[in-house]
């Protein structure tokens, strides 16, 4: 009898506890204030500033449904960077205050802040509000995890990247150089190592299993350091937040149709290996190795090699994969 009480009162207390780990999220308290409102939930709390633009109605209450979805655990990195303003602007603010055309939203955290603009309301989506929400509140994250001042972290983010996360997909946080096109949720995500960063944040949250299958490394990553284990919920998911399939590279066209031997061509196309990335290109024609220079990951100058006359069909490969064959003529 005694053991069996003993059994009861662990298994009750393993309930007690599940709770504690998924209580990652739950409605804050939204309430009017002089300059627009404020969001509180426990001992976090966020201002929602009128700036350049003035929060409406809908906004609003999308925002605070994002928040609602998030946990604390990602949360409190805004706190302990003391990133708590969210200012509604007519365009996003970056660093010194310039606009940043394009963006639907933008963080500067030594500013304290995270800016969002008209664009990101524009098409009436609480899908897209949540999605980049989850996004800005990662980037706050990568400068969090440092474990340092906002100056420090600040430096430490922008020339040397994250330990541990950064050297899984980046040479260098300073150059933006790759190893691969795979392992990235998004295209967005190649941008550089710090929007990889948040992508990987927004994934993990939103549909970790997404994040899992690009990269195992990164979700690992992201689940420990950023969420200290804690998993999303089913109300948080969005299943149809999908990640990029396998990268493979593309010759999508190339600047002469024919050539003869040491012919210069130019290849255009998706998915190469830029000149500061750690991948390679290989370009073959008709199978031959050919002479070339990548310029970009868009393109790759070319010399054709000695062949017999015919089709000789240019393919290029990467550390990923080779390109389905693109039609050269050999003379």
């Amino acid at each position: 009898m005694h053991l069996t009480l003993r059994g009861a009162l662990c298994a009750l207390s393993l309930l007690l506890a599940l709770p504690a780990a998924a209580a990652a999220q739950g409605a804050g308290s939204l309430a009017p204030t002089p300059d627009g409102y404020s969001w509180t939930r426990g001992s976090i709390r966020f201002e929602l500033i009128n700036r350049h633009a003035t929060w409406g109605p809908y906004e609003i209450n999308f925002v605070q449904q994002a928040l609602d979805k998030l946990p604390d655990v990602l949360l409190e990195h805004a706190m302990r960077m003391k990133v708590t303003k969210l200012h509604r602007d007519d365009v996003p603010r970056r660093r010194l205050g310039l606009k940043s055309k394009g963006a639907s939203a933008t963080t500067v955290v030594e500013a304290g802040s995270i800016s969002f603009g008209d664009a990101l309301f524009r098409n009436n989506s609480a899908r897209r509000v949540y999605m980049t929400v989850t996004h800005e509140f990662g980037h706050v994250a990568q400068y969090s995890i440092t474990g340092k001042s906002v100056a420090g972290a600040l430096i430490d983010v922008l020339a040397r990247g994250t330990p541990r996360f950064t050297p899984i997909s980046w040479t260098s946080p300073l150059f933006n150089g790759i190893r691969s096109h795979n392992g990235f949720v998004s295209d967005y995500a190649k941008t550089n190592e710090r929007e990889d960063f948040a992508e990987s944040v927004e994934f993990y949250w939103l549909n970790p299993d997404e994040l899992r299958r690009v990269s195992q490394g990164k979700f690992d990553f992201i689940r420990d350091q950023v969420f200290n284990g804690v998993s999303s919920p089913a109300s948080s998911r969005d299943l149809r937040h999908q990640a990029l399939g396998p990268a493979i590279p593309l010759v999508s066209s190339t600047s002469k149709a024919r050539g003869g031997h040491l012919s210069f061509v130019k290849l255009r196309g998706e998915r190469f290996m830029g000149i500061l990335d750690g991948g390679f290109n290989r370009v073959r024609y008709r199978g031959k190795k050919a002479l070339h220079l990548p310029i970009s990951r868009s393109t790759i100058f070319s010399w054709v090699p000695r062949l017999s006359a015919g089709s000789a069909p240019v393919t290029v490969e990467t550390q990923d994969a080779v390109s389905a064959p693109a039609p050269f003529e050999s003379k």
